[in-house]
């Protein structure tokens, strides 16, 4: 029969983790057990700088979309009804 060890090693209270996306964003998720035991108590996201500028891009075609009436979307055909008005 083996033994119990004299001393358990203790479980790690302060650590972080790094996840890598495969469109190179990078997240640093930082754990603390000692304030927190439940979960991370921050979370860092690192963008290459081609994806800011491309995610700016976005938003502001986005908000460009949403000024526009729902008349002139669906003289467009992009209400999301499926057939045109006229």
């Amino acid at each position: 029969m083996s033994r119990w060890p004299e001393k358990l090693p203790e479980k790690r209270k302060k650590f972080e983790v790094t996840y890598k996306d495969a469109d190179g964003v990078e997240s640093v998720w930082k754990y603390d057990l000692n304030k927190f035991p439940n979960g991370p108590i921050s979370v860092e996201n690192k963008f290459p700088p081609h994806y800011e500028k491309a995610l700016k891009k976005q938003q502001k075609e986005a908000k460009l979309e949403k000024k526009k009436s729902t008349l002139e979307l669906a003289k467009e055909g992009k209400l999301g009804t499926g057939k045109k008005f006229w």
